[in-house]
């Protein structure tokens, strides 16, 4: 799974509209355009498809943790420049406050 389909999956599973993803982006002082969130969200057969970089999509994730947790004193968190499957499971995990067990149930 690539960073397009878990962006495509956030997305479906919490209803969120464009506007919503904007709006995640921007909780991290970052800008991004409706276009480039229809791009993302295309399939990879799409000829407007573009593919979501790590720093775009830890951007998103940092922003997904500020919406559902609450924004921490001091600075904004430096998304990563390098993702990879533990560092996404562990910013879901914080996003949604989910602890060992939560997990396992889920698992179940």
């Amino acid at each position: 799974m690539n960073n397009n389909d878990i962006l495509r999956r956030i997305r479906f599973i919490l209803d969120f509209s464009d506007s919503k993803m904007i709006s995640l982006f921007a909780l991290t002082d970052v800008e991004v355009t409706r276009e480039q969130i229809s791009d993302w969200l295309k399939k990879e057969e799409d000829s407007a498809y573009q593919e979501c970089g790590d720093t775009h999509m830890a951007t998103f994730l940092n922003g997904l943790i500020i919406d559902r947790r609450g924004k921490k004193d001091g600075p904004l968190p430096e998304p990563e420049q390098r993702l990879n499957n533990n560092i996404i499971f562990r910013k879901l995990k914080i996003a949604f406050d989910l602890k060992d067990d939560d997990i396992i149930a889920l698992l179940n």
